[in-house]
């Protein structure tokens, strides 16, 4: 690890891509098993996400490129200070739309409107979006790679002594035991109050110009803390809905650059990014102006962002995606979003 001048590790631009082998036909055979399992879950709503199924609302938002960014931060939609109009979604993580008291990871995923340059994705590139997605208690930082996540996924299907017995044979026991307690000590004792006050990560890295980032959205310091309040089927939607007929939603988008394949490995996502290895730089806000959730035209408004496909290969190639799972997410989603006929990407703020 290279430090700074101030003690501080140094960004580098030696990081590096290594793909699994037989890369293709795993992502081909991941994106097919979920598109079996939207098709089974299908609920009386019809077609559900293969993650992230419910939502809690879909807003209007702005997100601000901060001013005197330093020169490695200057990249892509952060190259100069401006404000993107954007849409937010804030859900549950799950592939089931379950009562908010269950345990999972949740999401928020922000939609950029009006960047320009040539976007990744077959069929998309001249869109003007760039989605930025990120979890909270993830389960993928909790496996080495997206094999491992994707025999969780499967084993997760299956009665609670059959799943146990279909890790112990796909992964090993020291594996199981490895990724069943990291997740016993995060996803299934978070006790997400609000999403207000929720801190959500990109998990896996993504491009940042020369340079590679994990991305992380943070509550702004002024945020209030959730108060007690009955724990009902939706009482995340509920609480969210309480904060914004009172006063705007604030946000900190903050990234860490990577360093070293020790400390900040682009392929194993099991390993945490830790702040006092690669320092956290804030560089931009995301402002969700207050409004009245359970106004018609709100309502409206969160159906018509549900029906949007988000994916992190929705960017440039400042922003591209990296490692193996997201390189997995870019079959996967691809798959999800045709399935459910998606709205197109939108053009402008009016949805």
């Amino acid at each position: 690890m290279t430090l700074a001048a101030n003690g501080l590790p140094s960004p580098s631009t030696a990081w590096k891509e290594i793909p699994l082998a037989g890369e293709p036909a795993l992502f081909k055979d991941f994106a097919r098993d979920i598109v079996a399992y939207q098709k089974k879950d299908a609920d009386k709503n019809g077609l559900l996400r293969g993650f992230h199924a419910k939502i809690h609302a879909g807003l209007m938002a702005e997100f601000q490129v901060l001013a005197d960014l330093p020169e490695q931060a200057r990249y892509g939609v952060f190259a100069e200070p401006r404000t993107f109009p954007a849409v937010v979604r804030f859900s549950n993580g799950d592939s089931h739309i379950n009562p908010d008291t269950n345990h999972e990871p949740r999401g928020i995923a922000i939609k950029l409107i009006g960047v320009p340059g040539r976007k990744l994705l077959a069929g998309q590139e001249d869109a003007v979006t760039q989605d930025f997605l990120a979890t909270s208690h993830s389960v993928t930082s909790t496996v080495r790679d997206v094999r491992q996540f994707i025999h969780f996924v499967k084993a997760k299907r299956l009665p609670r002594l059959l799943m146990f017995a279909r890790m112990v044979f796909t992964l090993g026991p020291w594996q199981t035991w490895r990724i069943l307690r990291a997740i016993d000590r995060t996803v299934l004792h978070s006790d997400v109050r609000s999403m207000a006050t929720e801190e959500f990560s990109g998990t896996a890295p993504i491009k940042f110009g020369r340079y590679a980032v994990k991305f992380t959205v943070r509550p702004a310091q002024e945020t209030a803390a959730s108060t007690d309040r009955p724990l009902t089927n939706d009482f995340l939607r509920e609480e969210l809905a309480d904060r914004l007929r009172k006063a705007d939603l604030m946000f900190d988008f903050l990234v860490q650059f990577y360093v070293d394949d020790v400390h900040t490995p682009i392929e194993d996502t099991s390993v945490p990014w830790r702040p006092e290895d690669a320092p956290l730089l804030k560089v931009a806000q995301l402002r969700i102006p207050r409004c009245d959730l359970d106004d018609p035209e709100s309502r409206k408004l969160s159906k018509k962002i549900d029906r949007l496909s988000f994916s992190p290969w929705h960017a440039t190639e400042d922003h591209r995606p990296l490692g193996n799972v997201m390189r997995a997410r870019r079959v996967a989603y691809e798959a999800s979003a045709v399935l459910r006929d998606h709205r197109p990407e939108p053009t402008s703020i009016q949805l």
